[in-house]
C-alpha cells in the first residue's frame, strides 16, 4: 500500500495522522486537529462538501504531512456489517460468492452499496470446512460524496472503509488481554465493538453521545450549550458541583451500559467465554468518572484508548498530542493500514 495519512472527518472534529513503520512501533511524521464546520455530513448539499474540503486543506497544510494518499472511514452509522459463513474456496470463487451472500442480508439493492469482506480464522468454521467471513456493505453514493470531499481537498484516495475496522485496528496490540468490548464514544454516536479472539464479533450503534449528553446538561440546568459543554467536560460523572452534572449523565448512560450489556449477554450465550475488559476510545472517553462509572455498571476492568502510546511508545514530545489520544483512534486506525 501507498505511503498515506489517516483522515478522520468527525462531526464534532477532523483529525490527520501519519505515520513511518519502525520496527514494531511506528514514528510519527504529522498530526493535528481541527474544528468540524457547521454542516450536515449526509454531505448531500454541495456547500457543506466545499466547507469541509476547505477545512481538510486548511489541517493539511497546518499538520505538514508528507504524502496526498489517505486513508479515511465512512461512520459506522452508515454501515451494514453482518458476518455470514460460505463453503471454503479460492479467492476468485470468494469474490464471485459475495455479490450473491450479501444480497439475502443487505437490507438495500446490491447495486446501491460498495462491498468489502474479509476472512475471520475460526477454528469451528474451519473444521466445517467453511469461511466465516466478515461482510461490510456502505452505500455508494455515501462513498462517492466522500471521493468528491477528498478530490477537492487536493488529495488521492487509497481505501475508504468503516470506522469499526479501523478501530479494531488501531486497538489490536490490547487483544492480549482477552475478549473485549470497545465503546467509540464520539459526538453523535457510540459505536459498541464486541471483538472475540481478536476479531469483529457483533457491533451496534446507539445516540448516546457527547452532543446529546451536552444539550441535556443545558436543557436541564438551563445553560448555553458552550457553558454545558465546559461543565460536562470538567465535572462529567463525579459528584463535583453537587453531584447535578452526574444526575443528568448518568440516565444517558444507564441506557448505553443496558444494552452493551444485553451485548455482552448475547455474546456469552454463543461463544462460552466471558469479556474481560472494556476500552474507551472517542473524545466522549475523556468525561472524568466514566471509567468507573461503566466497571461499576459492567462489572468488568475498564481502560481508556490512548492509540498514541500503543502505537508510538512514550515520546516526550507527544505530550501535547497525548491528552486527546482517544479522539485519534480511528485515525491512528487508518494511519496504519496495511502498515
Amino acid at each position: 500500500m501507498a505511503d498515506h495519512f489517516g483522515l478522520d472527518i468527525g462531526s464534532n472534529s477532523i483529525k490527520i495522522i501519519q505515520f513511518q513503520k519502525d520496527k514494531n512501533l511506528f514514528r510519527l511524521v504529522a498530526a493535528g486537529l481541527i474544528k468540524t464546520p457547521a454542516v450536515d455530513l449526509s454531505f448531500e448539499n454541495q456547500k457543506d462538501i466545499v466547507l469541509i474540503a476547505e477545512a481538510i486543506k486548511k489541517l493539511k497544510d497546518e499538520s505538514k504531512v508528507t504524502t496526498k494518499n489517505i486513508v479515511t472511514a465512512v461512520p459506522e452509522r452508515s454501515v451494514f456489517s453482518r458476518i455470514i459463513e460460505v463453503p471454503k474456496m479460492s479467492d476468485s470463487e470468494l469474490s464471485s460468492a459475495i455479490p450473491w451472500e450479501a444480497e439475502n442480508v443487505v437490507p438495500m439493492p446490491i447495486s446501491e452499496v460498495n462491498l468489502d469482506w474479509e476472512i475471520i480464522p475460526d477454528e469451528e468454521s474451519d473444521n466445517n470446512n467453511k469461511f466465516k467471513v466478515l461482510l461490510v456493505a456502505v452505500p455508494s453514493v455515501l462513498v462517492n460524496r466522500y471521493l468528491k470531499i477528498i478530490k477537492m481537498s487536493d488529495l488521492m484516495p487509497v481505501t475508504i472503509e468503516a470506522e469499526s475496522l479501523s478501530v479494531i485496528r488501531c486497538l489490536r496490540p490490547l487483544f492480549n488481554q482477552g475478549n473485549m468490548v470497545i465503546l467509540n464514544m464520539g459526538a453523535r454516536s457510540l459505536d459498541i465493538i464486541l471483538v472475540s479472539h481478536g476479531n469483529f464479533f457483533l457491533t451496534r450503534q446507539l445516540p448516546s453521545a457527547g452532543e446529546g449528553i451536552t444539550r441535556a446538561v443545558s436543557n436541564s440546568l438551563g445553560m448555553d450549550i458552550a457553558t454545558a459543554e465546559e461543565y460536562k467536560k470538567t465535572y462529567g460523572l463525579t459528584n463535583q458541583f453537587e453531584g447535578k452534572i452526574f444526575n443528568v449523565i448518568e440516565p444517558i448512560l444507564a441506557v448505553a451500559a443496558n444494552e452493551i450489556n444485553k451485548m455482552i449477554r448475547f455474546y456469552e450465550e454463543k461463544v462460552p467465554e466471558p469479556m474481560k475488559v472494556v476500552v474507551l476510545g472517542g473524545g466522549t472517553a475523556l468525561l472524568p468518572g466514566i471509567n468507573e462509572y461503566f466497571a461499576k455498571t459492567l462489572n468488568l476492568e475498564v481502560q481508556t484508548a490512548d492509540p498514541l502510546a500503543l502505537l508510538v511508545g512514550n515520546v516526550p514530545n507527544l505530550q501535547a498530542l497525548k491528552k486527546n489520544s482517544p479522539l485519534f483512534t480511528v485515525a491512528c486506525g487508518l494511519a496504519i493500514k496495511g502498515k
